[in-house]
């Protein structure tokens, strides 16, 4: 099974849910007024990778406005929460072994296909704007938004865990919700490299990438490969353009998102043992089911995209709140999961082991936690959390030369 948001948990006395089927676990111009009629709106492309000004950096904070996606802030905002959700539920069963009933889990297993999927999806959108810098400029941002970033939590997370051993080779590796931030800067590290390959001919990438994930052992290597494929088929999206807005139709919206949610009802049917599914606990690496999730995702994004009007060029403030999320993505993945642990823990200390207390605790404040991270990324301490700080660079002033007297 596919790792979800959830990954590998290390902490010993962590435990494994035996009844949770989650997989191992993220501009168009309008029509120009002209007398005495208006010129037709024309049909924003598909997928656009924003601009190199109207995008910041991995991890950087985010301007607001219509200078953004929102159709991407949106999704990326929904897909968090799920993550949130998530680990709400999975880490006191881990560490407690407290469950939170039937209802949550059948939440979770009902957007398992789509919830990181998404995520990766939407970072690949992004890439194109990433190659337009120079191979210098690519490669050291990333290394500030990605690589600074994991090795900083990947200390906080596991001394939140308990670890104090950072002489251990296996402390390093993505074995806990990092993951994701791991392959995220394995895609950038290669991806100057297969952009080279012309036009259409791209979407060899993801094809080879997700067949590549089947044949290969369950672990981090077949994961890598089938979320890489949704990675690069964001870039792929970019490429053909205005050619996909031919497909986005309102009638393919709602076929899609009905494929989605009988799969999702599938899912949850054979989780409970209704039905003799062979989607129970939904196993990635099955290919027969990748173009449904193919289908959700698409269905995902064409009703977001209607919902702000990015299909038609426009772009309606639908959700601020949810905007906000999807703006901070990162601080807000990177801040849930140890806080979590530690709301865990310390209920466990008290000796709570209600659901209906650390299931809202664990979801709730672990979003206080993030929004407060949020707001103190003003000060460069709490921002160094997520952004290798950008030193200045000193410059030596060459004294004019003296007038002759």
């Amino acid at each position: 099974m596919h790792a979800d948001a959830c990954g590998r948990i290390p902490a010993s006395g962590a435990r494994q849910d035996p009844h949770r089927h989650e997989s191992r676990m993220v501009g168009h111009c309008r029509g120009t007024a002209v007398a005495p009629r208006q010129l037709p709106t024309r049909r924003a492309s598909a997928m656009t990778s924003p601009s190199p000004q109207s995008q910041p950096p991995t991890g950087s904070r985010a301007p607001s406005g219509a200078s953004r996606a929102r159709w991407m802030d949106l999704i990326r905002g929904g897909a968090i929460l799920l993550v949130v959700l998530l680990h709400a539920t999975a880490i006191p069963w881990m560490f407690g072994g407290i469950s939170s009933g039937r209802v949550v889990n059948d939440i979770n297993s009902f957007f398992a296909p789509y919830r990181m999927s998404l995520l990766f999806l939407l970072s690949g959108v992004l890439l194109t704007r990433s190659l337009a810098k120079p191979p210098g400029t690519y490669y050291w941002n990333k290394v500030r938004t990605l690589i600074w970033p994991y090795l900083v939590w990947m200390v906080i997370g596991m001394l939140t865990e308990g670890y104090t051993d950072l002489r251990d080779p296996f402390f390093w590796i993505p074995n806990n919700w990092l993951w994701f931030i791991f392959f995220l800067a394995v895609y950038y590290a290669v991806a100057p490299l297969l952009a080279r390959i012309p036009g259409t001919w791209f979407g060899v990438v993801p094809a080879v990438l997700w067949i590549a994930s089947w044949p290969l052992p369950d672990g981090d290597f077949s994961n890598l490969c089938y979320y890489g494929g949704f990675f690069f088929a964001g870039h792929l999206c970019v490429r053909l353009g205005s050619r996909l807005s031919r497909f986005e139709t309102r009638t393919l919206m709602w076929v899609c998102l009905a494929i989605a949610t009988g799969f999702g009802a599938f899912i949850i049917a054979g989780n409970r043992g209704y039905t003799n599914a062979m989607t129970a606990g939904f196993d990635a690496h099955r290919l027969e089911l990748l173009p449904v999730v193919i289908a959700g995702i698409a269905g995902t994004v064409m009703a977001v995209r209607r919902l702000t009007g990015s299909h038609q060029g426009h772009s309606h403030d639908r959700a601020r709140w949810l905007q906000y999320i999807g703006r901070n993505s990162v601080v807000f993945y990177l801040v849930h999961f140890p806080t979590q642990v530690w709301i865990t823990n310390t209920l466990s200390d008290l000796g709570v082991t209600n659901p209906n207390i650390s299931l809202p605790a664990c979801f709730l404040g672990a979003l206080a936690v993030a929004y407060l991270a949020c707001w103190l990324r003003r000060f460069r301490v709490v921002d160094a959390l997520f952004v290798l700080p950008q030193f200045a660079r000193r410059t030596t002033q060459v004294a004019p030369p003296a007038r002759p007297a």
